[in-house]
């Protein structure tokens, strides 16, 4: 809902949104990345460094459903979500032959799982 959407991006304050055709709508706020639009920007071929990154910097930001009130935003550092692919990785060994099902709707903390560990 839209009330929803503009709670969380007056909540968490993104530098930008990704947005698709069904989220165009959202109101500006930040750098708007329309992903289906061609992509116009030239991507390095490695990560960047990035002087003073730690692993306690801010990985995502995922809001709760809002079911007692106002949805609650749950702050995730890079840490934490590290230690859980690694676990992961550990535990499920996924291989280059694997194939993994993304089945969980991307608002929702499993799907980071599914997303990042593949």
């Amino acid at each position: 809902p839209a009330e929803r959407i503009r709670h969380m991006l007056t909540d968490s304050d993104p530098v930008a949104v990704l947005v698709h055709a069904a989220t165009r709508h959202v109101p500006e706020h930040g750098v708007i990345i329309d992903l289906d639009a061609p992509l116009s920007l030239e991507l390095p071929a490695s990560n960047p460094e990035v002087p003073g990154l730690t692993p306690q910097h801010l990985a995502y930001v995922i809001y709760t459903s809002g079911s007692t009130g106002l949805p609650k935003g749950v702050m995730n550092e890079h840490a934490g979500v590290v230690n859980r692919l690694l676990w992961m990785q550990d535990a499920y060994a996924l291989g280059a032959d694997d194939v993994v099902l993304q089945k969980t709707p991307f608002s929702f903390d499993v799907s980071v799982w599914e997303l990042l560990w593949p």
